[in-house]
């Protein structure tokens, strides 16, 4: 049936469409139907609305014969659909209503979320959480603190920038991290921060099937490739079973007790207009 309304269509348009959209709109008849569906009508006037000022003759048309397949494709569906529901499947004006509804509450809470939610989660209020729920943040992966130094192989000094990584010392690390400046690839100083092993070793061209077994007899990692020396010295580690630190799931705590606090608000809110509705005989219940 599409193919039927198409081919006389696409004639019509080249036709009336030889300068643009604008013709479109300079219609004396722009309530001449371009395509049909079953007693539905698709108008040039409709047509003309979605096909931009600026089109050439030839987008014009390539965007009206888009246009018009999907709007047939459409009222053909939407003819399914009123013939296969009932009428309870059809009614729609509950669902709309509902979902206004959903909505004006939703922009409603939100709006007082912003204005009156206090966001402060104080490190106290987080290292309770995380000693009250400990259980709940046991690692499934290997984490470490570290140094990586990654350096091409024509880098000078290379044994002194083993000598530094290896040692974890603050004044060998400040030479490193000098050194790493004005000749690393890449430079990272994980010392005072958690992260987790397996990325850390995506940098590195060793696989290490077993890391916790291997980091309880290694502490330090030195390999290279065509091109570059690298270094790995790991200060400390936890391993899988091992509760994750605090430092590692302070954020995700903070998350939590944050959207705990949003949750009491809302029930604090609607307790509230619940509350004044009652006093002031704003409801009744038969």
């Amino acid at each position: 049936m599409i193919q039927r309304y198409f081919i006389p269509l696409i004639i019509s348009l080249v036709s009336i469409l030889p300068a643009g959209c604008s013709l479109i709109e300079k219609s004396d008849n722009k309530k001449e139907p371009v395509a049909r569906v079953f007693d539905t009508y698709l108008y040039r006037s409709e047509l003309a609305e979605v096909i931009p000022e600026e089109s050439s003759s030839q987008d014009s048309i390539v965007i009206s014969k888009s246009y018009i397949d999907t709007w047939i494709r459409n009222q053909l569906m939407l003819n399914r659909a009123e013939v296969a529901l009932t009428e309870e499947q059809k009614d729609v004006e509950k669902k709309i209503e509902e979902y206004r509804s959903s909505l004006l509450i939703y922009s409603y809470r939100q709006k007082l979320l912003q204005q009156k939610l206090d966001t402060t989660v104080k490190a106290a209020e987080i290292r309770d959480y995380y000693e009250n729920n400990v259980n709940n943040f046991i690692l499934s992966d290997v984490i470490v603190k570290a140094s990586f130094v990654k350096v091409p192989l024509s880098a000078p000094n290379i044994a002194r920038v083993r000598s530094w990584s290896r040692s974890g010392e603050p004044e060998d690390l400040d030479n490193l991290e000098k050194y790493s400046i004005n000749y690393a690839e890449k430079f990272d100083m994980f010392d005072n921060s958690w992260v987790y092993f397996k990325n850390l070793m995506e940098q590195v061209p060793l696989k290490i099937s077993q890391p916790d077994r291997f980091l309880r007899y290694n502490r330090n990692i030195e390999t290279s490739d065509s091109l570059y020396h690298y270094f790995v010295h790991i200060q400390e580690y936890k391993t899988e079973g091992d509760v994750k630190p605090i430092e590692l799931v302070r954020n995700d705590i903070r998350s939590i007790l944050l959207n705990k606090r949003k949750i009491q608000f809302y029930n604090n809110l609607e307790n509230q207009v619940y509350n004044d509705g009652a006093n002031r005989n704003q409801f009744e219940i038969y």
